[in-house]
């Protein structure tokens, strides 16, 4: 949602010389920084939510394996979503993006 109301900016930016794949690197770089201190701070969340149950002796098993994994895979469907999103602003053209702001 956030590049779509940016195609102003980004065209913007296009229009004064950056080329479409340095673009498309920022914001990825961006969008990949979110996400990667989103999971971190999800993930810490997480942890410290089991603290209790870790303390209180209890010998269930936490499943290190499938967390990752998921972990994991939010990573990939988020970059995967970003680099879309990102194709599909940057694939409208100067003009109409700036007429529209």
């Amino acid at each position: 949602r956030n590049i779509f109301e940016r195609r102003g900016e980004l065209a913007l930016l296009r229009a004064v010389g950056f080329r479409r794949a340095t673009l498309a690197w920022l914001v990825m770089l961006e969008n990949a920084a979110l996400l990667i201190a989103g999971l971190g701070i999800g993930a810490i969340a997480a942890a410290v939510a089991l603290v209790p149950h870790l303390r209180g002796g209890a010998q269930a098993s936490i499943p290190w394996q499938s967390m990752a994994a998921m972990l994991g895979t939010v990573l990939l469907v988020g970059l995967a979503v970003g680099t879309i999103a990102v194709r599909s602003v940057l694939a409208v053209p100067v003009l109409d993006a700036l007429r529209h702001e």
